[in-house]
């Protein structure tokens, strides 16, 4: 997905023209898996519309034979034919809806969980250029749209053709004459549908767009809603959703004005077509060349022949947005999923065979990370088609460095300077432009998804808690629960709950305090038993009782542990093995708190700057 630079939703716009014949053998392929259910919606359809079509000719014979005669013998018969008739379509009805219901729902089951699916795996980037509410939309909207092509749509637009033609066919046997006076108002209706069907088209796709902005924006402000009432932007919000909400109504209204105008037109083309039916055939059974009975089923037959073609144009709008729709769900899940997700290769060497695996022994143990001269930046999200393409400016420049198994790092500096992207680029959140990193003495990128994350377990400044239970969240990370809540302290705060660890956290964790929050996602990372701990100013938006809990924890699971910390607050890092002094993008200073002091550098106008001025102030 693209997008430009002052609008997100720009991308909303398809360019779906007529029927696109590669989005429907797309989706067909969704539905050929349960080809056993359309089959009999299919079945169905046909024996329904048999029995319909059956019906006003069992009234025609009923009349003329009957009536006209003044007939009483048999006519029983012919009566419970005719309710015979009604009753088959009916229930072949009932089992087509049936049937078409169970398909779309297998499909968009289907095709719901691999859109999920495929969402997991997209890289961060993606999520990083794209608003969520968006997202949502592809799940929700663009699906039931979908959902409504299969269940009101391509089997009923099968039987209305069958209808058609079925009624067409009829009409001619019966009566030639009658029937082309039925059809003549056939070219006015098709010239009046095309002018409409265009403006309606698009009139759907443009108000989808605008519920994708809407819900868009909706996601955004109730997530945000803390931010809105701390800076009184209420009424701002309101204004600009009430401007999305006013875009939406109006052009929903439009929709409605366009339908307004071309059901009532379709009826009065329709009911125009009755009357010359009216008048031709009533001047032909006065003159006796039309049977009574005939006269009535072709009225029958007439209005059974406009239904359809009001109903077709309806299931071609249906369709048009069912393919807009699908052409943005397609999108998503043509989106490049993360490299990690790729079976990774050995990198050939340069005689062409594949480079040989480290030594599972050897006289050293390799450090537990590494850093080789790694450079990147991060894709820009705006700038138009390709943009997402497009490398932004750099963060890292040439980074190196080592941390050995056992010890604790520490990553310092200034805002911007790249502590963070370390951080991502090691849980491979990114792809970097040049360099290698090693964990543990191997590549990342050569390191399978499930051991590379299972390696490593990342704390960060803004912790996020699912819905459910504290214990439910710490079990997210891993097995070893007990130790994890016993090592952090959770039990302090969860023990003074009347349901302790079962206590639900609410959406995001709401219900708990932001400390407490934090120590829960501390929690969760031990759990998993991570051989590298990755903390991102993880004790940064604590207060300092619960940051002084944290820090006693820490100083009890730290020692011997690789750990990788990123600290604005120097006071948490003074202990560290070693000591990573970073400026825009690259390191400047590596040591331990007393050598990078005595070098009177970066860190030592740094610790200045938190501390010494501090004291005097």
């Amino acid at each position: 997905m693209k997008h430009g630079p002052d609008d997100f939703f720009t991308d909303d716009r398809v360019a779906t023209r007529g029927i696109d014949r590669r989005l429907l053998a797309r989706l067909l392929r969704y539905v050929l898996p349960h080809r056993g259910i359309l089959a009999a919606a299919l079945a169905a359809l046909l024996c329904g519309t048999a029995c319909q079509l059956a019906g006003p000719y069992l009234i025609k014979v009923f009349i003329d034979r009957y009536v006209m005669s003044g007939r009483l013998s048999g006519m029983g018969e012919w009566i419970l034919l005719y309710f015979g008739a009604l009753v088959g379509a009916m229930g072949f009805l009932y089992l087509q809806m049936y049937a078409v219901s169970v398909l779309g729902q297998r499909v968009i089951l289907a095709l719901r969980r691999e859109m999920f699916a495929r969402m997991q795996r997209l890289p961060v980037v993606f999520f990083d250029r794209t608003p969520t509410g968006r997202l949502m939309t592809r799940l929700t909207s663009d699906v039931e749209a979908l959902q409504e092509l299969l269940s009101s749509g391509l089997v009923s637009t099968i039987g209305d053709v069958a209808v058609l033609t079925g009624t067409a066919a009829i009409l001619l046997w019966m009566n030639p004459r009658l029937a082309l006076v039925t059809f003549s108002v056939l070219p006015v209706l098709v010239l009046f549908v095309e002018l409409l069907k265009k403006r309606i088209r698009e009139a759907n796709r443009e108000m989808r767009r605008k519920l994708a902005r809407m819900n868009a924006f909706l996601q955004e402000h109730v997530t945000g809603v803390a931010v809105v009432k701390t800076f009184g932007m209420e009424g701002k919000s309101e204004r600009q959703f009430d401007a999305l909400n006013g875009e939406y109504a109006a052009e929903s209204v439009r929709l409605t004005n366009l339908y307004s105008v071309y059901f009532p037109g379709v009826d009065m083309l329709a009911s125009i077509a009755l009357a010359l039916l009216l008048w031709r055939g009533g001047v032909g059974h006065l003159s006796g060349a039309v049977t009574f009975g005939t006269l009535v089923a072709f009225l029958e037959y007439a209005r059974r022949f406009y239904d359809p073609i009001r109903d077709m144009s309806d299931k071609y709008n249906i369709l048009q947005s069912a393919l807009a729709s699908s052409e943005r769900i397609f999108r998503l899940l043509d989106e490049e999923i993360s490299p990690e997700y790729v079976e990774s290769l050995p990198e050939p060497s340069l005689d062409g065979r594949p480079s040989p695996s480290p030594p599972a022994t050897g006289t050293f143990a390799p450090p537990a990370v590494e850093f080789r001269d790694v450079w990147f930046s991060y894709p820009r999200s705006a700038g138009g088609e390709g943009a997402g393409d497009k490398e932004g400016p750099l963060v890292l420049r040439g980074v190196s460095f080592v941390l050995e198994e056992g010890q604790t790092g520490a990553i310092v500096g200034a805002t911007g300077a790249g502590k963070t992207t370390v951080l991502s680029l090691l849980c491979r959140f990114y792809e970097i432009r040049r360099g290698k990193i090693l964990l543990f003495g191997r590549d990342i990128r050569e390191i399978p998804r499930e051991e590379l994350r299972g390696s490593l377990a990342l704390v960060l400044q803004d912790p996020f808690l699912f819905s459910g239970t504290v214990r439910e969240n710490v079990a997210a990370g891993g097995e070893a629960i007990g130790a994890a809540l016993s090592a952090i302290g959770v039990e302090r705060f969860t023990g003074e709950w009347s349901e302790g660890l079962a206590t639900d956290v609410g959406e995001r964790g709401v219900r708990l305090s932001t400390g407490q929050r934090q120590m829960v996602s501390f929690a969760r990372a031990l759990a998993r038993e991570p051989r590298v701990l990755l903390l991102d100013e993880a004790t940064s938006s604590v207060d300092p009782v619960t940051e002084g809990r944290i820090q006693e924890a820490l100083s009890g699971i730290l020692p011997g542990r690789t750990a990788l910390v990123v600290a604005h607050r120097l006071s948490t890092v003074l202990t560290a093995d070693r000591i990573l002094v970073m400026h825009k993008g690259k390191v400047r200073e590596t040591g331990t708190h007393a050598e990078l002091m005595a070098a009177e550098g970066i860190y030592r106008r740094l610790y200045a700057l938190q501390f010494e001025e501090g004291d005097g102030l």
